[in-house]
């Protein structure tokens, strides 16, 4: 058989697969508050807006944290940010989230954290990217607060999940892969960071569990909010 003819046969099981694709996927979503897969809903409607959060963020949440400062309380972190490439759909953002409960006490949650889930906003210098809020957590720890509670999980000592982020939740015209790119910190020659990223990653949590924990330990603020952030902590 010529090459040229097995060549053809192995693109088109490669298309009839998935594993390509001759028809671009869409780079983005609209313009409009839609439903994701796999749950959650986009910020479409606020495309563009400077400073929008799903939840009531104090403005110290799309700022860089204090380095090496202690904080009392419940915390939530990034343990991680990366994006897959699909041929299909777009790709997807992959966020990590850390628990920790701090110092002292115990963190419970529920697993739909409130019922609420997750909000994820990305902003740029024009303003908001991409986000979604009520998004769903795939937990790290199958741990429960009792043997018959499957409502609830232990974050005490520390835990964590994962949530995804479809490229539909991007705004119109941009690239999820530029988008990750501007997630990463420019860095020099010797892989030294030099600066902040050109997009701000901001994910946030609202959960009555997060709040008790606050209270018992007698923490003035925050509530029943968590939030995180991609930016690089200030210097000492």
């Amino acid at each position: 058989m010529p090459w040229t003819a097995v060549a053809a046969i192995v693109l088109v099981g490669a298309y009839q697969q998935g594993l390509l694709s001759w028809d671009k996927p869409p780079a983005s979503g609209p313009a409009k508050a839609v439903a994701l897969p796999g749950g959650g809903t986009s910020d479409g409607d606020r495309c563009g807006t400077k400073g929008y959060h799903h939840f009531p963020l104090p403005a110290a949440a799309s700022s860089p944290a204090p380095q090496a400062t202690p904080r009392p309380g419940p915390q939530l972190d990034l343990g991680s940010y990366g994006y897959s490439q699909s041929g299909r759909d777009g790709g997807t953002f992959h966020i990590g989230l850390l628990f920790a409960q701090g110092p002292k006490g115990s963190l419970k949650v529920s697993r739909t954290l409130g019922g609420e889930g997750v909000a994820v906003e990305i902003e740029g210098p024009d303003g908001l990217v991409a986000g979604a809020h009520g998004l769903p957590v795939t937990w790290d720890s199958p741990r429960k607060t009792g043997r018959e509670d499957k409502t609830h999980i232990d974050l005490t000592g520390g835990g964590g999940g994962e949530i995804t982020l479809p490229a539909r939740a991007l705004c119109p015209g941009y690239d999820a892969n530029a988008v990750w790119k501007g997630l990463q910190p420019p860095i020099d020659s010797s892989n030294t960071m030099t600066g902040q990223p050109a997009y701000t990653l901001t994910v946030s949590v609202r959960d009555p569990g997060i709040g008790e924990l606050r209270k018992s330990i007698g923490v003035p603020v925050g509530g029943n909010l968590l939030s995180a952030n991609n930016l690089v902590p200030d210097g000492p």
